[in-house]
C-alpha cells in the first residue's frame, strides 16, 4: 500500500477542499477534525459525534445520551389523549 505524507491538500486550483470521488474511510479509532463547518449530503455513518451545533433532517441512533430536556420541535401529546389511550389500550381496570 502507498502513503502520502502531506501538511495540506487542496483542489487543483488551491482554492478550496479537494474532491473525494469515491468518498472516505477513516480506520476505527481515527478522529476527523474540522475547525468552522462541515457539511455532509446523503448517508453517513460515525461511532461518536462532539459538536456544538447540529442542524440534520434524519438522525437515527441504538442509544442517545442524556435527559433530552432541551430538544425541540417534538410533537406534543396533551394529557387527555394520553388517558384516553391508556383507557383504550388498557381497560382492565373497569371490567367487572
Amino acid at each position: 500500500m502507498s502513503k502520502i505524507k502531506v501538511n495540506s491538500i487542496s483542489n487543483r486550483l488551491d482554492e478550496g477542499a479537494p474532491e473525494l470521488t469515491y468518498g472516505a474511510i477513516i480506520p476505527s479509532g481515527g478522529l476527523v477534525s474540522s475547525q468552522g463547518n462541515v457539511s455532509i449530503s446523503g448517508i453517513s455513518t460515525v461511532g461518536t459525534v462532539s459538536a456544538t451545533s447540529v442542524n440534520a433532517s434524519t438522525v437515527s441512533a441504538t442509544s442517545f445520551t442524556g435527559n433530552g430536556s432541551q430538544l425541540t420541535g417534538l410533537p406534543i401529546v396533551s394529557s387527555s389523549k394520553v388517558i384516553a389511550l391508556k383507557l383504550i389500550f388498557d381497560p382492565l381496570p373497569f371490567r367487572s
